[in-house]
């Protein structure tokens, strides 16, 4: 809840370029647990009528550090997942060579602890398609960013107080949202 107050009295002043800022750095590997996601609520409860510019900020920050990571583990190669257990390393790398676009879209969407940085930097790693990278990020942080800002404009100061990674609304959304994703992905695979 420190985080909160503390986000609560400097965001004001930060407004959406802060936010922007804080999604970046958090997505480019120094991890501010909950941040950006703490911000974007309270952005949106004090600038309701603003909650879609405050998703794209938080958004667009996060696809560009994601970009950062991805960079880093297309440079760094394995070395770049030497700190992360083979068994984690052998895990992400099925699933990217499986389901690549579902694998990164579902890290993004899913709040910590899942490990999005290490599927961020196996996705470098293992050179998955850069466009096929990007729409997984953009989708996933769209959904979830503005699951929140939307969630902040509407419920107002209740929500701060709310265990947002525990709510049932926003598990029902994210796993509407993934249905709906699947239903569209299924729908443009098939033969024509």
């Amino acid at each position: 809840m420190r985080l909160l107050e503390r986000l609560h009295e400097f965001l004001p002043l930060l407004g959406m370029p802060g936010l922007f800022l804080l999604a970046f750095v958090d997505s480019a590997a120094i991890p501010i647990a909950g941040g950006p996601e703490a911000a974007t609520l309270l952005l949106s409860l004090q600038h309701p009528e603003r909650l879609w510019m405050v998703a794209a900020a938080a958004t667009i920050g996060s696809l560009l550090g994601c970009f950062v990571l991805y960079r880093i583990g297309r440079a760094g190669g394995e070395l770049a997942l030497g700190r992360f257990s083979e068994a984690r390393r052998l895990w992400i790398r099925r699933k990217l060579d499986s389901h690549a676009f579902w694998t990164v879209l579902v890290s993004e969407l899913v709040p910590p602890p899942f490990p999005n940085k290490l599927v961020t930097l196996a996705a470098g790693v293992f050179h998955m398609r850069l466009g096929e990278f990007s729409v997984g990020v953009l989708l996933g942080r769209s959904i979830r960013y503005g699951l929140t800002a939307y969630l902040g404009a509407q419920l107002g100061r209740q929500t701060v107080a709310a265990d947002v990674a525990n709510s049932p609304l926003i598990l029902l959304a994210i796993a509407g949202a993934i249905l709906l994703a699947c239903a569209v992905h299924r729908f443009l695979r098939k033969p024509a």
